[in-house]
């Protein structure tokens, strides 16, 4: 007869009061991570999206209209950031700092990627703000671990790979809805965990509310709705087509969306016309981010992840041929979501982003069981395999901090855009005629007559010459993308080449491994 012995109260609270230390060391790590270099570049802006978005929230709070008047991006992320303005702007106001909401400043844009903030704390409270989610991820990415599999070591495991992740570090320090967008995204899954479980309504009406704040924050993220239909059939069958329950989620889910991008019908024009664009800006290119993109996206994910994704395969397989409804459930959404991406031209990091976390729990799975595999207990190499998992693990996770660090140096490096602009200022005639391309140092517009060019080429040689600009100002944000490939971009690459043959090459600057190039407009 088997005897069950209780286990002692003090002992699994001391267990749980352990499993609380180490989730909080691990979003501690995580907020550290994501807050080292968050002032980078203030008072200049660097990032190509952030002011944009920075000034439709600042509307958005100033002028009480809630009509972004921008969808490219649905409006949660605008509204949450709007928000944030009122203790920013109420603290202000008792330091003297505002009398009205219209004092506080928008940013000042020569081109993209090329701007000013004339109070940078206006930046840092969006930043701080994303932060904020960032960290809120890793929790729910420890919660959902902990559930599925019955296993706080799973939880942690992939609660302290989202909290190192290179990609998911980078993108919690932007002004961006990406990490707004795993958040929700992991908030609907927790809910379709808990359809699956327990089957609740209370659960159903919270997963449709999740999912319809998914897709207020990206439209491209509503495809989280594939985790839900398959939580209800994996636990109902085939008579899940009669459970009103899914139904009624899928509801709430269209009535949150609108509740929270209210102006997809009140502006349905402006809306549809958006809309529209972003489908046709993914769906044909972007110069420097297009093509070859199956073959980029594994290739960048083996670069920022390493181990991890393959452990993620082999859990997925593992998982199926085990016939586990948990790590299906677990599989489905980033499968999905895999191949819709591929279906597009247009590739880059963020647009993977809510992938990883999947990615993270499918490979804490799989390497959770080489720490505790039954087949071992007997086996005289039981702590030789054992060792050797957890060097399995150490390296796994190593590996992408190592990258995680090596993004902190070189987002508080000092680079090319900052050294150029100390010498244009300390050595350019003022009031010369400066164009500057996207992604250029800060040129003084107070100083000198400057416009903002999105690609240098956009004009010929003679026409510079014509127009009587006196310096170009050429940045490696913009050109090296079509030198980085040769056979795609032939064209961009000639017009570059006359360009730079043309004019005088003044100053050329590579700090921080980033290259601006200065040109003096004399034609040889």
């Amino acid at each position: 007869m088997r005897v069950a012995f209780p286990v002692p109260k003090s002992f699994t609270d001391h267990f749980r009061l352990a499993e609380k230390w180490q989730l909080m060391v691990t979003v501690l790590v995580a907020f550290l991570l994501r807050i080292w270099g968050i002032d980078f570049g203030l008072p200049y802006i660097y990032h190509p999206d952030e002011p944009r978005y920075v000034v439709i929230a600042q509307n958005i709070f100033k002028t009480g209209d809630l009509n972004p008047h921008f969808f490219n991006y649905p409006s949660l992320f605008f509204y949450l950031n709007a928000l944030v303005y009122i203790p920013y702007y109420f603290a202000g106001s008792l330091m003297g700092a505002f009398r009205s909401p219209d004092d506080i400043p928008a940013p000042i844009m020569l081109a993209m990627g090329t701007g000013q903030t004339p109070m940078p704390s206006t930046f840092l409270l969006g930043r701080f703000l994303t932060v904020a989610f960032g960290c809120a991820v890793v929790v729910l990415v420890f919660l959902i671990g902990r559930r599925l599999t019955n296993n706080s070591m799973t939880g942690l495991l992939a609660a302290l790979m989202m909290a190192t992740s290179p990609m998911n570090v980078a993108n919690s320090r932007y002004i961006t809805p990406d990490t707004f967008l795993v958040f929700f995204a992991l908030l609907a899954f927790w809910e379709a965990v808990q359809v699956f479980d327990k089957g609740d309504i209370r659960h159903y009406v919270a997963a449709g509310i999740a999912i319809g704040l998914v897709a207020s924050t990206k439209y491209n993220g509503a495809l989280i709705v594939i985790a839900l239909v398959s939580a209800h059939f994996l636990r109902h069958g085939v008579k899940g087509f009669k459970e009103p329950n899914l139904y009624l989620a899928l509801v709430m889910s269209a009535v949150t969306f609108f509740a929270t991008t209210p102006f997809a019908l009140l502006d349905h024009q402006k809306f549809l016309a958006d809309l529209e664009f972003e489908g046709w800006h993914y769906s044909t290119g972007h110069a420097g981010m297009e093509g070859n993109v199956l073959n980029w996206y594994l290739a960048y994910l083996w670069k920022t992840e390493g181990a991890l994704s393959l452990f993620a395969i082999v859990e997925i397989l593992r998982g199926i041929c085990m016939r586990s409804k948990k790590i299906v459930l677990l599989s489905v959404f980033p499968l999905a979501y895999f191949t819709f991406i591929n279906n597009f031209a247009v590739r880059n990091d963020r647009t993977i982003l809510p992938l990883t976390p999947f990615l993270f729990l499918l490979a804490a799975s799989f390497l959770a069981t080489l720490l505790v595999p039954a087949t071992w207990r007997q086996s005289r190499w039981k702590w030789p395999m054992l060792v050797a998992g957890i060097f399995i693990i150490l390296v796994s996770l190593i590996l992408p901090l190592l990258q995680t660090v090596q993004g902190g140096f070189r987002l508080t490096a000092i680079d090319s855009r900052e050294t150029a602009r100390i010498w244009i200022n300390r050595n350019l005639p003022p009031g010369s005629r400066i164009a500057i391309e996207s992604y250029s140092p800060y040129v003084d517009p107070h100083r000198y007559t400057v416009q903002g060019f999105g690609w240098m080429i956009d004009e010929t040689p003679e026409e510079f010459v014509a127009n009587h600009f006196d310096y170009l100002v050429v940045s490696q944000g913009v050109y090296r993308r079509f030198y980085l490939e040769p056979d795609r971009y032939p064209n961009e690459i000639a017009k570059y080449d006359r360009l730079f043959r043309v004019f005088d090459l003044v100053k050329q600057f590579t700090d921080g491994g980033y290259e601006i190039r200065i040109y003096h407009i004399s034609p040889k």
